[in-house]
């Protein structure tokens, strides 16, 4: 659906009517689009169309006003809940067949999290005065879910993180997008490599779109929806970071979405004179758009969209082999391990390094990623340690 504001969000409707489920689409509007990306949102109403399948079968009245009358799943119904999740097949080359064991289990977790929200008046919003859960009730209601759907949901298996840069790419692709004089201090950015693929007028923009990435940790989302109001290039430089979920202004689509949480972004001095080179030389130059708010743009002067992105680091993966596997995202995780080293260096404190690279990373508060990332580190400085050690008994 598209609202007032032109934010978009996937509603979850009745096959026989077409007509949206209330519950669920308060869950989207109260809760989740809060949180998570649009893609996210998607699947998670894929789960909840599973959940209604089963409740048509299983409940003489309509399971949707069950729930919003606070209504909880028995542990019977939860059994059967799961089986019928678990089983469900569909139709593939002309043959039925049973989804994966990972399909289920993101379906089962999008289930858990909304019948645990549903179950909660003051989260989804109380109906009368005599609609009160105590928390004792509640939190055995919550304790319930997890240990019936828990063994299924732990099928879902790590997330695949892209392998950090190697030294050799890092080194290349530095060398390939900086402008001419970066390491000296003496940078021109108007002077590029032979070897960078672009046009000369895109050249600066990839550059920034690096650097925001590779040395200041931004999600390509994030970079992509900066604004030049959000920029400072003077006193102490610094980017916001705003989600903007509905954005009138913003046309792409889809839409590049901010997928962390809200906050400012310190940039190094370099960055700053680039971006203000930037939208000073280069931004406006052959801007035949007006009025785009968005910092990084095509050469027509509209929006540089999430595809595009994605385009140039498929150009520079075709012109040097040795890119293979470099995405945007990689940039960001290869940031993430070297902040966690350095902090972990400076600090030594593993839960206080969390801490911080959670604020420098934008994570929400119960993310898992910068322990990751801090086991990495601690890894690290092990083995480092461990071969000072053998180093002594070689010499």
């Amino acid at each position: 659906m598209s609202l007032e504001t032109g934010e978009h969000l996937p509603v979850l409707v009745r096959r026989e009517t077409g007509m949206p489920l209330t519950l669920p689409a308060r869950w989207v509007m109260r809760k989740r689009r809060l949180e998570v990306s649009y893609n996210t949102i998607s699947n998670d109403l894929y789960g909840l169309a599973d959940l209604f399948d089963w409740g048509r079968s299983h409940f003489s009245e309509d399971l949707e006003q069950f729930l919003s009358e606070g209504g909880q799943l028995s542990p019977s119904y939860l059994d059967s809940l799961l089986v019928f999740v678990r089983e469900r097949r569909y139709e593939k080359d002309g043959e039925m067949v049973y989804r994966t064991v990972q399909t289920a289990a993101h379906r089962i977790a999008s289930i858990q999290q909304f019948l645990a929200w549903a179950a909660d008046p003051f989260g989804r919003g109380r109906r009368s005065e005599g609609d009160i859960v105590s928390p004792e009730e509640l939190q055995a209601y919550r304790s319930r879910l997890k240990a019936t759907f828990e063994p299924l949901r732990k099928a879902q298996g790590k997330s695949t993180r892209p392998d950090p840069l190697t030294q050799e790419q890092d080194e290349l692709l530095e060398g390939i997008l900086s402008p001419i004089g970066l390491r000296e201090g003496d940078v021109s950015f108007g002077r590029f490599p032979a070897k960078n693929p672009f046009q000369p007028s895109t050249r600066l923009r990839n550059w920034l779109l690096y650097a925001l990435l590779r040395h200041h940790g931004l999600r390509r989302g994030e970079a992509l929806k900066v604004k030049v109001g959000d920029v400072d290039t003077a006193g102490n430089p610094k980017v916001r970071i705003r989600r903007r979920p509905n954005d009138p202004d913003d046309s792409r689509a889809p839409a590049p979405r901010v997928k962390g949480m809200e906050s400012e972004v310190l940039l190094n001095r370099t960055l700053a004179h680039g971006i203000k080179a930037y939208m000073t030389n280069f931004r406006l130059s052959g801007h035949r758009c007006k009025g785009t708010t968005y910092l990084l743009t095509t050469r027509r002067g509209t929006p540089l969209s999430t595809s595009y992105a994605t385009r140039i680091f498929r150009i520079l993966r075709r012109r040097h082999p040795i890119l293979n596997g470099v995405t945007p995202h990689a940039l960001r995780h290869t940031w993430a391990e070297e902040m966690a080293s350095y902090l972990f260096e400076e600090k030594g404190n593993s839960e206080e390094v969390i801490s911080l690279l959670r604020e420098a990373g934008r994570w929400k508060p119960g993310s898992t990623m910068p322990q990751h990332y801090v086991q990495n580190a601690i890894r690290f400085e092990t083995n480092k340690i461990i071969r000072q050690r053998q180093n002594r008994f070689d010499d």
